[in-house]
């Protein structure tokens, strides 16, 4: 299979390359950091982004991808207007793009946060609240790039990536924060520590991405998550065992777009393709504090 990428250098895509990249598949992937991907003998890279899109139309209608995964949103964490529209505007200007080639298939990710402040476990029918513009502008790109891609004949798959985590996460998420404050003799600043959410470990969410690709054929969405509650506490607690310490962090009130809580995914619709998560919360930590100490 032809498989073209989009943020194939980013947390998410490093990990998927890594499941994609088999004899099997052709891999074509738009990166502004090929140093990255510089392990990858077989792989076709792009320099560039989506910003630039134009500049790499050829290369991608040459290559005439049988499907797309778009994993690409720049500017994270910039979460405002503008940098959200941008975004919106270049997803849609890719799938137009995708419609002059021999794609039948695109993927993308969305995000938990499109949910808002619902709680409990949540499927895919379950409407969205958007609540500022990164999340609006997740939920249009859905909505318009569904009817834009089956208008031209391609299956349009969204997906919904809750509380992912893993070796190669920002340094300010939880559980970077936690280890990196640790590992300095810091005491960490945890906004919620009784919040409960759905932690799924990248390499499961790679993984889900690459059996959809292989399974469905249709235009469609679903979770990506564990189906678990997991709570901020019990993971704080875990890590402080892991350094052998007395557990010891402090409140704080800072206003993070992670202030959704208490959201789990109903993983249902994706266990019928024949996908489970693998790694639990407790593996996944081990995992991060390892490779945090081969830094």
């Amino acid at each position: 299979m032809r498989i073209f990428i989009t943020g194939g250098s980013g947390f998410i895509g490093r990990y998927l390359l890594k499941e994609l990249n088999i004899p099997q598949n052709e891999l074509l992937v738009l990166t502004r950091n090929p140093k990255n991907l510089k392990q990858y003998k077989n792989i076709k890279i792009i320099s560039g982004d989506l910003s630039r899109i134009n500049r790499s139309s050829e290369k991608i209608k040459v290559f005439n991808p049988d499907a797309t995964i778009h994993l690409a949103w720049e500017g994270i964490p910039d979460l405002g207007i503008e940098n959200s529209v941008k975004n919106l505007t270049q997803g849609l200007s890719l799938i137009e793009l995708l419609a002059e080639t021999n794609c039948k298939k695109i993927i993308i990710t969305g995000s938990v946060w499109e949910y808002g402040n619902q709680k409990g476990r949540i499927s895919e029918d379950v409407q969205t609240k958007p609540f500022n513009s990164f999340t609006l502008s997740k939920n249009t790109l859905h909505l318009l790039g569904r009817e834009l891609a089956e208008k031209n004949g391609i299956s349009f798959i969204w997906t919904r990536v809750f509380y992912v985590y893993g070796p190669g996460q920002k340094e300010s998420s939880l559980i970077p924060h936690l280890i990196n404050t640790i590992k300095n003799k810091e005491t960490p600043e945890i906004r919620n520590p009784l919040a409960k959410n759905d932690f799924i470990f990248v390499e499961d969410v790679a993984r889900a991405l690459k059996i959809i690709l292989d399974k469905e054929k249709n235009s469609g969405m679903y979770n990506i998550g564990s189906g678990k509650f997991t709570s901020v506490k019990s993971i704080i607690k875990s890590i402080f065992n892991k350094f052998d310490i007395k557990e010891k962090y402090q409140n704080t009130d800072k206003k993070l777009i992670d202030s959704v809580n208490y959201l789990c995914a109903d993983i249902s619709r994706l266990k019928t393709l024949g996908w489970t998560p693998e790694i639990t919360v407790k593996e996944g930590i081990e995992k991060m504090i390892e490779a945090n100490n081969h830094k």
